[in-house]
């Protein structure tokens, strides 16, 4: 029946990657991420990035990122726009990033 049928791609989608207890997992793994890269962004330890430590972070590990790209970065990630990155926002941005990046199969996140 269409239901059983319906029951059967439910089970599927159930058990695939980013859903159902994987997901659980794999936020939990993401935020563990984020937070490691939060304090060594965090230069000054105040809990909060502003631009200036952004740019300095990106800047060490990514050296061909023009200001203009770590700002567009910054503003991305700055969800409230006050001008610093809180630890929440980092998250969501990892987050978000992260599953973006298993959803299409790309990433070290990809399982």
């Amino acid at each position: 029946s269409e239901f059983q049928s319906g029951m059967v791609l439910l089970s599927a989608l159930q058990s695939a990657p980013g859903l159902g207890n994987y997901n659980a997992e794999f936020v939990s793994e993401i935020c563990e991420d984020a937070d490691q890269v939060f304090q060594s962004c965090d230069a000054d330890g105040n809990g909060e990035i502003d631009r200036r430590e952004l740019r300095s972070h990106v800047g060490r590990s990514f050296a061909d990122y023009s200001e203009v790209a770590i700002d567009n970065i910054f503003r991305q990630i700055d969800a409230d726009g006050d001008g610093t990155i809180t630890q929440e926002e980092w998250r969501d941005a990892f987050c978000k990033s992260s599953a973006l990046r298993q959803a299409i199969g790309e990433g070290p996140n990809y399982k």
